[in-house]
């Protein structure tokens, strides 16, 4: 399996470990932590010592570490950590997340590598069908697993013989009832930290590495070890296909375009859920973006590496489906190419013929994800019949002006899906906001020489990006207007798929967005 730069085991217990090199509470702003009966008494009267104080951390995500000397008797020197998680009244799941992500980074800080963690009797909010205790078990886990990852592939020796070294971070969740369904939530969020891990593993690597050839025989890899099929269709095929938009993207590079599609059948275990039909899950794969002929500047064009996360969303979230042994049909497809510039690359006034037969002006070759996307819709829907199709994309960075970094764009045709996406954007701990895309914005993008034009200029072009993507909808290029029978949403998420600043949940870099997203949404969908 490809590495996700984690070094963590997560365990439950009833009660304390026996040996431990820290112990973990956590504390809302106004209340004292909960659990203190299961701490040792060293450590209840440390923490008493500082309510009588008021040294408590007030702030969610603030740390304190204290060290607690050896007791006759008792447990050994350690340290106590105390996490904060703010007010009582605005504690959620997201918060726990959050208390994860910031104990792993003290722990790091502190070179601790086993830690006890009393988790909270009680939350302010639980997931679907857990208790609050179950639910504060995923959350935090969730939050360590994704707080402790690193990208660090490419260190030098020195590192690399460094982490040879480095312990293993145990984490024990101590919960009073550390039954069954607590370690199912544990496992749960294990699978999911893992897969977005992954994600963000492969999103990170540079073009050097991962080009679309690479990135086949990758998923191909990653298919046959967690149990999915995996289709490669090769630039001969795609011809054949007419998938003009892939081709014509692909053109200036020397490496060619590929068509990855991963299949999950469904472990049969649970109903199938609302219908037969399968999921299809469409991801921009752009494995680097010179924007080609209407070339990017220069500055920060390093980050273009990031123009595949959408892809590797996909990849992640159909890992995911797999070790969870989802239920339902569900299909991935990653659409690659590399943009380059070269004397056989795309060109403005150039006018391609998509999959299902619309054509397209090229106005901009920097507006290349949309061509990409279009074939893969197109043909995930003639070929699947699918129930809904959703595509992830870093499409635009106008949706970046809009929404700025903390946020993702929604546009969809089909207002139940979209209500059930935003339902699984919060669960997630994620956020997005619903866009329009309609006539106007489709009106935007009409040529006078093709059908459309790939790009319509500055003005609502996360709006006008996504019109686009609704003529992949259609059976024909005639502008019948979006396909009603195919429900469809795309997540336009330029400004969240990586960051050059640390966040809550993760360090610089991808952040493996919508993996959570999309599993919550799936899950539901089968109850």
């Amino acid at each position: 399996m490809i590495p996700t730069n984690t070094n963590v085991q997560v365990e439950i217990s009833g009660k304390l470990p026996a040996k431990f090199e820290a112990v973990a509470v956590m504390a809302t702003k106004s209340n004292p932590p909960d659990g203190l009966a299961m701490l040792g008494a060293a450590d209840a009267a440390a923490v008493e010592t500082l309510i009588s104080l008021s040294a408590l951390p007030t702030k969610a995500r603030e740390t304190l570490v204290q060290g607690i000397p050896a007791a006759s008797g008792g447990a050994a020197a350690h340290q106590l950590i105390v996490v904060g998680l703010g007010p009582v009244e605005k504690v959620t799941t997201q918060t726990l997340r959050e208390a994860g992500a910031a104990l792993a980074r003290t722990a790091k800080k502190h070179k601790i590598a086993s830690i006890a963690l009393v988790i909270p009797d009680a939350l302010r909010e639980s997931g679907p069908g857990q208790t609050m205790a179950e639910s504060a078990v995923e959350a935090v886990t969730l939050g360590f697993l994704l707080g402790s990852y690193e990208f660090k592939e490419f260190k030098g020796a020195a590192s690399r013989e460094k982490e040879k070294t480095a312990k293993a971070v145990r984490l024990t969740l101590v919960v009073e009832d550390a039954g069954a369904k607590a370690k199912a939530a544990m496992e749960h969020a294990r699978i999911l930290a893992d897969a977005q891990n992954l994600t963000r593993t492969i999103a990170s690597r540079p073009g050097n590495e991962i080009n679309p050839p690479a990135l086949a025989k990758l998923a191909q890899q990653i298919a046959g070890e967690v149990g999915l099929t995996c289709r490669v269709m090769d630039e001969r095929e795609l011809a054949k296909l007419g998938m003009g938009g892939i081709l014509a993207v692909g053109s200036g590079s020397a490496t060619p375009p590929r068509l990855i599609v991963l299949e999950h059948k469904g472990s049969g275990k649970k109903k199938a859920g609302k219908s037969a039909a399968p999921i299809v899950l469409v991801g921009k794969s752009i494995t680097f973006d010179t924007g080609g002929v209407s070339i990017k500047p220069a500055e920060k064009m390093q980050d273009m590496v990031y123009d595949k996360c959408g892809g590797m969303a996909v990849l992640g979230t159909m890992v995911a489906l797999s070790r969870l042994k989802y239920p339902g049909h569900v299909v991935g497809i990653l659409t690659s190419a590399e943009n380059h510039l070269s004397g056989t690359a795309y060109r403005p006034g150039d006018i391609i013929k998509q999959f299902n037969g619309v054509t397209v002006e090229i106005t901009n070759t920097d507006a290349e994800g949309r061509l990409v996307l279009a074939d893969a819709i197109g043909w995930g829907i003639a070929t699947y019949k699918p129930a809904a199709i959703v595509d992830l994309a870093t499409l635009t960075g106008g949706c970046v002006v809009a929404l700025g970094l903390t946020m993702a764009g929604l546009f969809s045709n089909d207002e139940a899906l979209a209500d059930e996406l935003l339902t699984a954007v919060k669960q997630a701990g994620d956020k997005a906001w619903r866009l329009p895309v309609g006539d106007d914005q489709r009106e935007m993008i009409k040529s006078h020489h093709a059908d459309i034009l790939n790009s319509a200029g500055r003005w609502a072009s996360p709006l006008t990006g996504a019109a686009f993507l609704t003529y992949a909808l259609a059976n024909t290029g005639k502008d019948e207007g979006p396909e009603p029978k195919v429900p469809w949403a795309h997540f336009d998420i330029a400004g969240v798929a990586d960051s050059d600043k640390e966040l809550p949940l993760y360090a610089k870099g991808a952040t493996g967005w919508g993996v959570r997203t999309l599993v919550n949404w799936l899950e539901a969908r089968v109850g």
